[in-house]
């Protein structure tokens, strides 16, 4: 919209208006509409997403590491022979031109891939609990990332996060110091999955949406698990019959705690600074005087949907997308997520370190706090672990609190964090820590509270 025309009331045709409904409605319905199947709650991202991984099958995980093979290979050719045809290419250099610490997650996840892909002797790396739950991960994120690409430009590109950022700000920037559009971001997030939300996260950072502090809050608080992966948590606990209980709890928990996070450090302290230094991308949530807050957020839904692509637009951008992320993240998770999953598995630094969170839990009144601690610690390199870890206790109120906590945590290393450290979302591993030992701390005693509701 051009700076005079802004606060003007224009008039709005038909077309231009159908022009926003259209894909704004189909992408909503597509990452918002909550659908039952199989006897659950999901969306219908998931099940196209589902869909896909079972029409490649196995496939999927040869695909995976043939690439996460040519992007070590392609790096190396970069970073030692600099051709031209590559250095010359902004796309193609902005992924393999890297720098040596990069170089050597790809080199490690590469080693990681072949180890597991021709079964060599090697059980730290090929066990169904390290390399064989990352490979099982990586196909699941890949290919939601797969199906994100090409239509997160549905919500994005076509005005409805405009809309919504124009009538949601009341609401979302006093809880949250978040701008209004995110609103269709954290439901995304919350409704949809981590994959999708932080993929729609890192696109909207990269054109000028979201500052880095934006960006980070967005990702590290709100990009949770999917509810049918919360029913099979609370099911594996068997709390599944209290799962309408769970999911609340789980909600105003995690809610409440983002409520206290972005008011303190880390996060109260990132740099708002924008994408390398670009400047915020024009739009605006303040509402010009006369005009009421659903005009203006119509008014600049349908500005946006003007600038929207087409079709062959939105494979082009989508293709590109989804290449440099393969190409990145997925050495990255190989990488990260085997390493933290070996460390879980077969040492005991998680049962040393979470000695503290027994005193934690049993000043908090918990039955069996010591026996559950290590639930509590094991998260960060595994949503599965707390689970698995806190499935041999027997108080029921225990295991749901653990649950819990597993989900509200948000943060594990073996596929989130991984994909949050190989973005361009400013975040890095002692942040990841310090953010998962917050949420910890602060977001138990509100389990424990709402949990003595239940029991």
């Amino acid at each position: 919209m051009k700076e005079n025309e802004i606060g003007r009331e224009k008039r709005i045709s038909s077309r231009e208006l159908w022009r926003f409904l259209i894909p704004s409605l189909i992408g909503v319905f597509l990452f918002l509409c909550p659908v039952w199947q199989d006897g659950a709650i999901t969306i219908p991202i998931g099940i196209l997403i589902d869909w896909i991984k079972a029409a490649i099958g196995s496939a999927a995980s040869v695909i995976i590491y043939f690439f996460i093979l040519l992007s070590m290979v392609m790096t190396l050719i970069t970073k030692f022979f600099k051709p031209k045809a590559i250095l010359d290419n902004e796309f193609l250099s902005g992924i393999f031109y890297t720098n040596y610490l990069q170089l050597l997650l790809r080199v490690a996840g590469s080693v990681f891939a072949v180890i597991i892909f021709f079964e060599l002797p090697v059980e730290i790396v090929t066990s169904p609990n390290t390399g064989g739950t990352v490979s099982g991960l990586l196909v699941t994120t890949l290919v939601s990332i797969f199906v994100c690409c090409y239509s997160l430009p549905l919500i994005m590109d076509y005005g409805i996060m405009d809309f919504t950022g124009t009538v949601c700000r009341r609401f979302i920037h006093p809880l949250f110091k978040l701008p209004g559009r995110s609103a269709v971001d954290l439901l995304t997030s919350w409704v949809g999955g981590n994959s999708s939300g932080i993929i729609l996260t890192i696109r909207q950072y990269e054109t000028g949406y979201y500052n880095g502090r934006e960006a980070t809050i967005i990702s590290t608080m709100f990009s949770v698990v999917s509810i049918p992966f919360c029913l099979v948590i609370a099911n594996m606990l068997d709390v599944g019959h209290l799962f309408a209980q769970f999911y609340l709890t789980l909600c105003l928990v995690g809610i409440l705690s983002t409520i206290i996070m972005v008011r303190i450090p880390p996060l109260s302290t990132f740099d708002d600074s924008y994408y390398q230094g670009a400047q915020q991308t024009a739009y605006t949530e303040v509402i010009p005087d006369g005009m009421s807050r659903a005009r203006w957020g119509l008014q600049m839904a349908v500005e946006k949907a003007k600038t929207g692509g087409n079709v062959v637009d939105i494979l082009k951008s989508g293709t590109k997308m989804y290449l440099d992320l393969l190409m990145t993240l997925a050495p990255i998770v190989m990488t990260i997520g085997v390493t933290a999953l070996i460390l879980t598995e077969y040492t005991p630094i998680f049962q040393w370190i979470s000695m503290p969170m027994g005193y934690y839990l049993n000043l908090l009144g918990v039955e069996e706090a010591f026996a559950g601690a290590p639930a509590t610690i094991v998260g960060f390199a595994d949503m599965f672990l707390p689970a698995i870890v806190a499935s041999g206790l027997t108080s029921v109120r225990t295991k749901f609190i653990l649950g819990v906590l597993s989900l509200v945590q948000i943060i594990y290393l073996s596929e989130m964090g991984a994909v949050l450290l190989g973005s361009s979302i400013p975040v890095k591993l002692g942040h990841l820590i310090i953010l998962f030992i917050e949420k910890t701390l602060i977001a138990l005693p509100l389990i424990v509270l709402v949990t003595n509701l239940f029991f």
